[in-house]
C-alpha cells in the first residue's frame, strides 16, 4: 500500500518534468481564441517576443485549431513580422488543411482539429530585440470557422 502511495505522489511529477524537459528548445508559443470561433477579415493575430540569441537558427510554426465545418481544404492567411529597428517582411500563406480527398490533415478528437505550419525553418534573427507578428486571414469569405491561432518559435 505504502509502495502505491509513493508511485501516485512521484508519478505525476515524473510526469511533468518529462513534458517540460521535452520542450527546452521552445523560446515562445502563444495561441490567440477567437471571439465566436470566427475568424473575420481584419482580425488580426498579434504576437511579440523577445530574442537576445542572434547565432541562434529558429524555426517559426503558424499553428491552427479549427472547426471540421470549415467549408474549404485550405486557409489563405497575410503573415506581417517586424524587427526591433522596424524592418518589415510580408507573406501570403496557403495553409493546406485537408488533402484532395477531403481527409483533414491535423489531428483532434470530435470536430475540432489542430495543425501546424513549419512558416520558416532555420530562420536567423539578425539582431536582438522584441519581434511582432500579424497574422490576418487572406480568403474571399469575410470569415472562417476558426477556433484559436497560435505562433511558436522554437530554437533548432
Amino acid at each position: 500500500m505504502k509502495r502505491i502511495r509513493s508511485l501516485l505522489i512521484f508519478l505525476p511529477l515524473t510526469i511533468a518534468m518529462l513534458v517540460s524537459a521535452c520542450d527546452r528548445n521552445m523560446v515562445y508559443e502563444e495561441y490567440i481564441s477567437l471571439e465566436g470561433n470566427s475568424w473575420k477579415w481584419g482580425d488580426k493575430m498579434e504576437y511579440a517576443f523577445e530574442l537576445n540569441d542572434t547565432s541562434t537558427l529558429y524555426d517559426i510554426l503558424i499553428q491552427l485549431r479549427h472547426s471540421t465545418s470549415y467549408p474549404l481544404s485550405n486557409l489563405y492567411m497575410f503573415v506581417n513580422v517586424e524587427g526591433p529597428s522596424g524592418q518589415t517582411m510580408t507573406d501570403t500563406l496557403n495553409f493546406i488543411l485537408a488533402e484532395n480527398s477531403g481527409k483533414w490533415i491535423g489531428k483532434g478528437v470530435g470536430n475540432i482539429r489542430e495543425i501546424g505550419y513549419l512558416y520558416r525553418k532555420n530562420a536567423r534573427f539578425p539582431e536582438p530585440g522584441t519581434y511582432r507578428v500579424s497574422i490576418e486571414q487572406a480568403m474571399r469569405l469575410p470569415e472562417v470557422p476558426v477556433n484559436d491561432v497560435g505562433l511558436r518559435v522554437a530554437k533548432k
